[in-house]
């Protein structure tokens, strides 16, 4: 039996999906004062803790979940928890690398709060959404990951606005430094993938950048309609003292896979990497135990399907997953034990790290208990070097 504990790590880890809690002043320092009275504002929860406020008549989304690092299990709580108790690391560039230090991290691909981000994409005015992201991703590089830029690898967020402004959302993006960029709706605007975002696509093979998808995609339009719904639910979204709304809570964490499945087979069938063979796309946050199952499904559909179908892929999908895609897992023995099936060179070790996934400061005790039996050239490519290799991290 393999000795979990002393499991050679011979590769620099790298974790391939972490996430900034914005910090308190971040939309009083970053954003342009005209629009700060839409912006997600601080408040606190029902047990006191801090929340940020986002949808006019719902209710705040409390941190408590997305500020875990070094609380056990049974301290996790929904409300109650504020920035004084998160660490440091949560927010700050320089404390994070401390934090990754203890942990035994070289470098973090990191990933913006989704809420406050959903906030401003959802938005129907195309100035405020653009003044939103723009913000985010200014204290991102400028403050954030300027700790340590080669360590903390920041993902520009794409706007919500059209093929245009992605397009040049993404040239501006790389002429700044980033490796690499997170759309979270089709770069054309529309409800689903198709050739008006090929424009996009092809900047992404110009400009030799990484386009990650962090679970799903969701267009502006159905943001919109989730924010009014959201509004509409009221005291409703966050009443734990229902065992139903607790089930669908945590129910929903388990099962985020089943959303980038639609999203992944759309671009398979459509032929997008087919056009584009140089697109690298990643999969952030979605595990890697169900492609395997899906690679086959979609490739027995394509060969019972191909002629009257008429697909624009030369073929079978799973070539294109194999050459164009990777996916990061947080625990996950299954996709650990058909690694093969979901391709080593496909599949990427993460964190979650500030988020409710994490083990910090025990990632290294993990990596050996759930990949210690695992050959240690394929070890180091789940838990760092394909993530090197696909950000450019060594150049």
């Amino acid at each position: 039996m393999a000795d979990h504990q002393s499991a050679r790590i011979e590769s620099r880890i790298v974790d391939a999906d972490c996430h900034v809690l914005e910090p308190p002043d971040i939309w009083d320092n970053w954003l342009p004062e005209r629009y700060r009275d839409k912006a997600p504002r601080l408040v606190k929860d029902h047990m006191g803790g801090d929340a940020w406020l986002t949808a006019v008549g719902g209710d705040p989304d409390p941190i408590g979940l997305v500020a875990t690092p070094g609380m056990p299990y049974d301290q996790f709580r929904w409300f109650g928890v504020t920035y004084e108790e998160a660490r440091p690391g949560c927010s700050d560039g320089a404390a994070r690398l401390a934090d990754m230090d203890a942990d035994g991290v070289w470098a973090e691909i990191l990933f913006p709060p989704q809420r406050t981000m959903s906030h401003f994409l959802g938005d129907d005015d195309d100035d405020f959404v653009l003044a939103g992201i723009e913000a985010y991703n200014n204290f991102l590089f400028e403050e954030f990951c300027a700790a340590d830029p080669t360590r903390l690898i920041g993902m520009a967020q794409m706007p919500s606005l059209g093929i245009d402004q992605a397009v040049d959302a993404l040239r501006k993006a790389k002429a700044r430094g980033a490796k690499g960029v997170i759309i979270s709706n089709w770069p054309s605007g529309g409800d689903q993938c198709s050739r008006d975002d090929d424009p996009f696509w092809a900047a992404a093979c110009d400009e030799g950048i990484p386009v990650s998808i962090h679970i799903n995609i969701i267009s502006r339009r159905q943001r919109a309609a989730q924010r009014k719904a959201a509004a509409a639910a009221g005291n409703q979204l966050y009443d734990m003292t229902s065992e139903a709304t607790r089930a669908k809570a945590i129910g929903g964490m388990s099962h985020v896979f089943a959303m980038a499945a639609g999203a992944l087979t759309s671009m398979l069938f459509t032929g997008v990497f087919e056009r584009f063979p140089d697109l690298r796309v990643c999969w952030i946050e979605t595990g890697v135990g169900w492609i395997p199952h899906l690679i086959e499904s979609i490739d027995d559909r394509y060969w019972r399907n191909r002629v009257w179908g008429d697909l624009p892929i030369a073929e079978p999908p799973s070539s294109y997953w194999y050459r164009n895609c990777a996916a990061s897992y947080i625990t996950d023995r299954s996709g650990v034990a058909l690694r093969h099936a979901v391709g080593v060179e496909n599949m990427m070790w993460s964190s979650d790290y500030p988020h409710h996934g994490n083990d910090w400061p025990y990632s290294r005790k993990v990596i050996a208990e759930t990949l210690g039996h695992v050959p240690v050239e394929e070890r180091n490519l789940i838990v760092g070097g394909n993530a090197a290799r696909i950000w450019h991290l060594d150049g």
